[in-house]
């Protein structure tokens, strides 16, 4: 099951990374750049995961746990994003934050994934051993606990949009680092809390849409419209592999911690006996 969690969280990663690059017509970022954010966002919140559970769990990674993960970024991103000399508009700003924060929510999916599909009444179609045929996965694919999930990470990308969008305006605006910090956190805490608190507002949504249109539209570079590549495909070939081999590595770090043995003859292993199907030892 695991290897088609993988997969299904590589595919969503490498779509949006693609959405990205492609939306950036103007002056387009370097692709290796969005791929070192994007391999940060994963790094950070596969840390944070596996931080929590050390410290007792935190079981499936969404409500306020997403607070959390848009809180630590809209803190981090200001501060590295200064440093980039490629900061020169401000669209710029939204596609470093979507690529990072589009990191993090790929592991958030490898985080809940697999509790979603254990949930599901076709979770057999994914069971060790199955052979699943495209109607299986299409039919687990639109199950309610599965668009549930996507709908989380749909959330953390849109805060995402907002984020990236007070980045590049403040900081091409000349604002202060602690402004752009401060303002960045109390938009995506306000961006996630509403989207969260109305279950999915479709207003939060189409006004994300139309704060990249109008952002990119309004781009310093628009006169120069970046020049085709003739490697672009070789770009893309070596993005997915970059992507898929990442979500491989934190799905493997992520099963070993969940997976990891009690010691012998604890009193854990007594009660997961007892619970597993051993004798009941009740008078």
């Amino acid at each position: 099951m695991d290897i088609y969690i993988a997969s299904f969280a590589g595919l969503l990663s490498s779509l949006l990374l693609t959405i990205v690059y492609l939306a950036d017509r103007y002056e387009r970022e370097p692709i290796e750049l969005i791929q070192d954010f994007f391999l940060s966002g994963l790094l950070f919140q596969l840390v944070l995961i596996l931080a929590v559970n050390a410290l007792g769990g935190a079981g499936p990674w969404s409500g306020a746990w997403l607070l959390v993960t848009v809180g630590c970024a809209a803190i981090y991103l200001p501060y590295q994003l200064r440093k980039q000399a490629e900061m020169d508009e401000r669209f710029d700003g939204i596609v470093y934050s979507v690529a990072f924060l589009g990191g993090a929510t790929c592991v958030i999916h490898l985080q809940n994934l697999p509790g979603v599909v254990a949930a599901s009444q076709y979770r057999d179609a994914l069971a060790s051993g199955a052979a699943p045929d495209l109607r299986d996965l299409l039919i687990l694919i639109t199950s309610p606990g599965l668009s549930a999930e996507l709908g989380h990470g749909c959330v953390v990308i849109l805060a995402a949009v907002f984020v990236g969008a007070v980045i590049g305006a403040f900081q091409l605006g000349g604002r202060t680092l602690l402004q752009t910090v401060v303002v960045s956190v109390v938009t995506g805490g306000a961006v996630l809390g509403i989207d969260l608190a109305t279950g999915g507002s479709w207003t939060i949504r189409v006004a994300a849409f139309g704060v990249v249109l109008a952002f990119k539209r309004r781009s310093v570079f628009k006169d120069r419209p970046q020049p085709l590549e003739r490697d672009v495909l070789v770009l893309a070939v070596k993005t997915v592999l970059v992507v898929f081999g990442a979500a491989l590595l934190a799905t493997v770090l992520l099963q070993t911690i969940a997976e990891e043995p009690l010691a012998p003859g604890s009193l854990g292993d007594g009660a997961h006996a007892g619970h597993a199907g051993g004798p009941d030892l009740t008078p």
